[in-house]
């Protein structure tokens, strides 16, 4: 009887716990030491402090004055709503306190120790800085300020006041001025009709590159391949040895034979024939070798092998050990992945960190070329099967579950990448070639092509002497390229910037860093944040408006953060600031944002260029220039700006 192969999936749904309030750690074994209310972090044990507290565990007196908003979450916060402002001091002895308001009138309480405002149907006048000033018995006076900034409606209404129904199908939410915003896939007044066939989308503007007769998901335009067929778009055949849907049969050929990547038939070669080509075929007659030899020789020939057998034995042990722990890496990765981004967990084909497995025994390292709380780079040589490569070693550290996600998430988004990409040769020209990881081994390795000039951002800020601007518009216009690459694959960078920006030594940029390691640059760049249960350090000034929010990345996000490269370009290297204000937290920025500031226009900065900048930065996401659109529109620009650099492939 012939045994069937029947292949299972399974899937792992992950959701982390917090340890309970008074206890931290891995297994939450070790006993928190924080005092007057403050939150201990799960995983080290640094304690929160309270206002008013301060010190290692949270005991140490502080004066200061704080102002607490109800609701504290500034995304509740409505046209036509209510919120609550409660001015408080602690430690200190208060002779007068002052509410100053956002339409400059005042109020004045003598010897009050805190004081609550209470605003009741939000209007967008209502909007601004408050204030609350105390004056201490010294002639000491400390401040505290809220920036209330409510321009949305609450769920169900739409229209200036805020006073029209608005009920949308299919998840549409409800925008005050457009009315229903419908989710990607869907169309209509109320969201009610699904995208017309070859389309997706936000607004069913994208049109969907689906080869080979597959579908195409109207929600984000995945492709859903038929048999035989994989890739991002459908346009790869089944590797050698697979066939049928999503390559997942492997194919039983024998003698050379080649599998139909669709149905798995084999093609015979001669004098092979037979459903599987394991019978010869002569000028007479056909034969099929007998059983008892089919069994035999491979007896014979084992007897023979025997004694080479013995000898590898050790080495042959040792592989499969080490296959089996990278088995166990890739499991975990994808497991990782499906935290963070679904999508591009998909997209890997069964055994694709396998195939990028370099031994560590083949590496060479250098010189230190950069240095950070989570990862360090060295220069190093990689021996291969043609010569040796330089390569630039990013070893990660491993136990910091935040360097882990952006080992991750780097390493799936390169190989995404390089085994997808349309080049011949795979990747992309303007993304940072990836030659392999080491994952058996401590620390884990990432080898990354070697960018002999460094990064854009320093370049930039090198002495301006004889650097004319089109010379860095022309690396804008092969950033636009990579970025046309990652939005054909469905893949966000998440950290568009001229700090991840490499230039190699013939002079071509390259996008790089994809795990959103953020932690290892200046915490003027990387702002923390807490979301939920996870510590982010997250790059604001870079940040669309909808990921300020949502901590949401996608490709049209990221072309948002390359209008603000643009930028960094015009300025030659400087750090962008709202209203001139470098330090800016999270709610301050959106709502300078949501008024409709944005970058100002750079000194000698093109008018052409600044529009191609604000263009990047409009509020509705689809409404943003595709990366195809800015390679033509930077193109000309540099053609204005220095003809003769403008020819680039």
């Amino acid at each position: 009887m012939q045994r069937e192969t029947i292949p299972v999936r399974l899937e792992f749904d992950f959701k982390p716990v917090g340890c309970p309030s008074n206890k931290y750690g891995v297994f939450c074994d070790q006993n928190c030491t924080c005092e007057n209310g403050a939150r201990c972090h799960g995983l080290n044990g640094a304690c929160k402090c309270q206002p008013g507290w301060q010190g290692v565990v949270c005991d140490i007196p502080h004066s200061t004055v704080v102002i607490i908003a109800t609701p504290s979450d500034t995304r509740q916060i409505y046209i036509t709503g209510s919120v609550t402002l409660h001015c408080k001091v602690f430690h200190l002895a208060a002779d007068r306190m002052m509410w100053t308001f956002p339409n400059k009138t005042e109020k004045w309480l003598q010897g009050a120790q805190e004081d609550r405002v209470r605003i009741h149907n939000i209007q967008s006048e209502h909007n601004g800085t408050y204030t609350c000033a105390v004056l201490t018995g010294d002639g000491a006076v400390i401040n505290a300020s809220y920036e209330l900034q409510a321009v949305a409606c609450p769920p169900g209404k739409t229209g200036e006041s805020c006073e029209e129904e608005c009920v949308c199908s299919h998840g549409g939410s409800c925008d005050r001025w457009a009315g229903c915003v419908c989710p990607p896939g869907w169309t209509g007044t109320t969201c009610q009709t699904s995208c017309p066939v070859g389309t997706y989308g936000q607004g069913c503007s994208r049109r969907c590159r689906c080869q080979h007769d597959a579908s195409c998901s109207p929600t984000d335009g995945r492709c859903n391949c038929t048999e035989g067929w994989f890739g991002s778009n459908c346009s790869r055949r089944c590797p050698a040895g697979l066939y049928g849907w999503k390559c997942r049969h492997v194919c039983t050929c024998k003698n050379n034979a080649t599998c139909h990547n669709v149905d798995g038939t084999c093609a015979c070669v001669p004098p092979w024939t037979g459903t599987r080509c394991g019978d010869i075929k002569t000028d007479t007659y056909t034969y099929t070798f007998p059983v008892s030899l089919q069994i035999a020789t491979p007896l014979v020939l084992t007897l023979l092998v025997a004694a080479l057998v013995l000898f590898i034995v050790y080495k042959r042990k040792k592989a499969r050990r080490a296959e089996h722990e990278n088995n166990l890496e890739e499991t975990m990765v994808v497991l990782e992945l499906r935290n963070m981004e679904e999508d591009l967990a998909q997209s890997l084909q069964p055994g694709w960190l396998n195939r990028w497995e370099r031994n560590a025994d083949d590496l060479t390292l250098d010189e230190l070329v950069g240095l950070g709380a989570s990862a360090q780079i060295r220069r190093g040589r990689l021996r291969t099967a043609g010569a040796d490569v330089t390569v630039a070693v990013k070893s990660v550290r491993m136990e910091d579950r935040r360097c882990y996600r952006a080992f991750c998430r780097e390493v799936a988004a390169l190989i995404a990448v390089h085994e997808n990409g349309e080049e011949e040769n795979g990747g992309h020209p303007n993304i940072v070639k990836l030659f392999g990881v080491v994952t058996i081994s401590t620390p884990k390795c990432i080898l990354l092509e070697f960018a002999a000039k460094g990064e854009l951002l320093l370049i930039l800020k090198q002495p301006r002497q004889n650097r004319p601007l089109g010379r860095f518009v022309r690396y804008a216009v092969q950033i636009s390229r990579a970025l046309e690459e990652l939005r054909r694959l469905r893949i966000a960078h998440g950290d568009v910037a001229a700090r991840n920006v490499l230039v190699s030594g013939d002079d071509v940029a390259k996008l790089a860093d994809f795990g959103l390691a953020h932690d290892i640059y200046t915490e003027t760049t990387y702002v923390p944040a807490v979301n939920d249960d996870v510590d982010e350090l997250l790059p604001l000034k870079w940040m669309a408006l909808e990921s300020l929010e949502s901590r949401e990345f996608t490709c049209e996000s990221d072309t948002w953060s390359f209008g603000v490269l643009l930028w960094e370009i015009a300025t030659f290297g400087e750090e962008p600031s709202y209203q001139r204000q470098r330090q800016l937290s999270c709610p301050k920025l959106v709502g300078l944002l949501r008024q409709g500031v944005r970058l100002d226009r750079p000194p000698g900065c093109p008018e052409k260029l600044y529009d191609v900048m604000k263009s990047c930065w409009r509020e509705e996401p689809s409404a943003r220039p595709e990366p195809a659109e800015l390679e033509q529109r930077l193109t000309g620009c540099g053609k204005e700006l220095d003809p003769l650099l403008a020819v680039d492939n």
